[in-house]
């Protein structure tokens, strides 16, 4: 038996299962009876669960190799438990954090679940099919890091496994652990204590003649295809450890990632085991179907019908050991537990559908034909809500509500994969608010809301780049500002609207607001000041206070301000005149003795010459006009100078018409 401390105790893996498998270590770091307990009731024949009642425990057991999953409560790490998490995080990089403890002391962690150092919280109290949920996303978490163990943690992990432990190999595994230690602490460019005899070591080695390798053989795969064939027809699926056919195949892939024969294997290998778990569970044969689920999970670790194989696993057990009597508080910490194999023990068989409350197995009902959700008074989640509050068996509505929770999961999986982004973003509320309302905890629900996400942001980019190619499309055409609601200003102020700042479409606010600019200039050497000034400010708005615009926009102010100027009549009797023309009294109104004036209003311009004459006011009306136009037209000025230029500028006079 390996030795431990007084404060570390051992359950092992369930009867039967094989210890070959290599079962995942889970660490759990606590003085809470009820807690362990519960964990133990939950740990699946995939594991094997080890106690500390101490931080110095925990660390003694990760050093020993027993680096899976480690569930800290943070009641026993207090204040240090972010410093001390964070660490041991550091120093096993595949080890998989869960923290648990209450509410109110999840902010000392939450930096550490926000940046992914602590997998999942879990929070107390804990029941076994929540904590078996956490558990089973923790080890499939764990699965996917062990590729990125360090070799030395790995050969410590190899010779702590529960068949070899002996005085002798943990003594050996005392050494790798203080060599991976020295490697990690030891300051990089200096030599390590035990460098010499390495040097040495390496020197002595290199003298030596090569050893040849089996691999390198040119018979190797043809032998090891033998071999698993041969293991294959024997039965010999997954042991003994050194002649299987999934080790034999495994070694061939190795060789030859893409040698079809050994993957056809290593799938006909899965198969088989899958079928062999389900006939166990048909049977309720529990530790067959341990033994076998454990097979499976080391051939296809990815294999699809896992995780609901192993709930099923879950449920049986559970159905065949009695309800645990509750657990006297005891303050002082549990004394040292006796290595025990959590196996199913004999009892009253589960509670039937008949003999559930009306309301919970209505809602299994439910579930079993696929109305999670609708209708609405006709659902899972609707007689589910019903048992709570009718205060029906809390154990199963419990359960109910994880099976809820994880099929709605699924279905917002499949709307995913169906690339239906409605569909999804549907069932991931409702799934959120089923988890939310019954405390589930589902841990893969973050993992399919970034799916989600993902998904509702590569469909709203694409549906954003085929808006800006509509925009760019209108640019390109000249369709700045018009026609109404078909131009490329209105176009793409709608995608800014929504999306501001996706780099697509700051790259396009820049490109129209240059184009609005360009179409500025060209207005104002056309002297369309009013279109040129609308240009202008929509280019700003696109790019605020660039120079370009500033500068043309201050032109417009000043040739609007010499405009208004060059608009506001002066007086033409103030004016130097360069040659006046007298007017020619009409006849009739001499012969009539008729006298009068003519106001009339006209333009100088640059060369001093007088245009766009018009008569204001006369009197007697229709009398002289013509008279003071004709000879208003032949007069000359000097012209009119502003900033050092001659401008045309409007004047008026009075043409007074009197007999001599």
């Amino acid at each position: 038996m390996q030795s431990r401390r007084p404060d570390q105790s051992f359950t092992a893996p369930a009867a039967g299962t094989s210890l070959s498998a290599d079962p995942v270590d889970v660490v759990v770091l606590t003085t809470d009876v009820a807690l362990l307990e519960t964990l133990q009731e939950a740990v699946s024949p995939e594991h094997a669960l080890w106690h500390a009642q101490s931080a110095d425990a925990t660390v003694e057991l990760l050093v020993g190799g027993h680096c899976g999953v480690l569930i800290a409560d943070l009641q026993v790490l207090r204040m240090d438990a972010a410093r001390m998490l964070e660490r041991l995080q550091a120093q096993f990089p595949e080890l998989v954090l869960l923290a648990t403890g209450r509410r109110e002391e999840e902010h000392t962690v939450a930096a550490l679940v926000g940046s992914g150092r602590v997998y999942r919280f879990l929070h107390k109290p804990v029941s076994p099919a929540r904590a078996s949920l956490f558990l089973s996303a923790a080890t499939r978490k764990y699965l996917e890091n062990s590729g990125s163990v360090s070799p030395a943690l790995a050969a410590v992990r190899q010779l702590t496994r529960p068949s070899n432990r002996t005085a002798t190999i943990m003594a050996a595994a005392a050494g790798i652990a203080v060599l991976l230690l020295a490697w990690m602490y030891w300051p990089r460019g200096h030599q390590s204590p035990t460098g010499a005899a390495v040097a040495t070591a390496t020197k002595s080695d290199a003298r030596k003649p090569p050893v040849a390798d089996a691999s390198a053989s040119a018979n190797f795969v043809p032998e090891q295809l033998t071999a698993a064939q041969r293991a294959l027809a024997a039965g010999r699926l997954t042991a003994p450890s050194e002649d299987n056919a999934l080790d034999h195949y495994r070694k061939v892939l190795t060789k030859e990632p893409n040698n079809r024969e050994a993957a056809a294997g290593v799938a006909q290998i899965a198969s088989t085991l899958e079928a062999q778990v389900i006939a166990a569970l048909t049977a309720k044969d529990l530790p067959k179907a341990a033994v076998a689920l454990t097979a499976l999970q080391r051939a296809q670790p990815d294999s699809p019908k896992l995780d609901s194989l192993r709930k099923e696993l879950l449920t049986l057990s559970r159905s065949s050991r009695p309800e645990p009597a509750p657990a006297a508080v005891n303050e002082q910490p549990p004394k040292a537990a006796t290595p025990r194999a959590v196996a199913p023990t004999p009892s009253a068989p589960p509670v039937t559908a008949a003999k559930s409350p009306a309301n919970l197995a209505t809602a299994r009902a439910r579930i079993a034909s696929g109305q999670l959700t609708e209708p609405a008074e006709d659902s899972a989640v609707y007689f589910l809500r019903r048992a709570v509050a009718a205060g029906e068996n809390e154990s199963a509505s419990s359960i109910v509500a994880t099976d809820l929770g994880t099929r709605m999961l699924d279905q917002a999986r499949q709307a995913v994969a169906a690339g239906n982004a409605e569909d999804a973003q549907r069932a991931l509320a409702a799934v959120t608010q089923v988890d939310r309302e019954f405390d589930l905890g589902l841990p893969d629900l973050d993992a399919v809301r970034q799916q989600v996400n993902s998904m509702l942001t590569s469909n709203r980019r694409a549906a954003i780049a085929e808006q800006l190619a509509q925009a760019t499309k209108s640019r390109e055409a000249g369709r700045l500002l018009t026609p109404a609601g078909n131009n490329a200003y209105e176009q793409l102020s709608a995608i800014i609207a929504k999306d501001p700042d996706l780099p697509e479409v700051r790259t396009e606010q820049q490109r129209l607001a240059f184009t609005l600019l360009e179409s500025t200039r060209t207005a104002m050497a056309a002297g369309d000041i009013g279109n040129a000034e609308v240009l202008a400010r929509r280019a700003d708005s696109l790019v605020p206070d660039m120079a370009n615009t500033r500068t043309l926009l201050q032109q417009i102010a000043a040739t609007r301000q010499e405009r208004a100027l060059a608009n506001t009549p002066m007086q033409a009797a103030t004016l130097k005149r360069t040659r006046e023309v007298a007017y020619v009294y009409p006849r009739d109104a001499e012969r009539a003795s008729v006298e009068g004036w003519v106001d009339v209003e006209f333009t100088i311009a640059p060369d001093g010459t007088t245009t766009n004459l018009q008569v204001r006011s006369a009197e007697p009306k229709d009398i002289f006009d013509k008279a003071a136009l004709d000879a208003l037209s032949k007069w000359r000025f000097e012209p009119v100078q502003r900033n050092g230029a001659p401008v045309a500028q409007r004047a008026t006079i009075r043409v007074r018409f009197a007999l001599k």
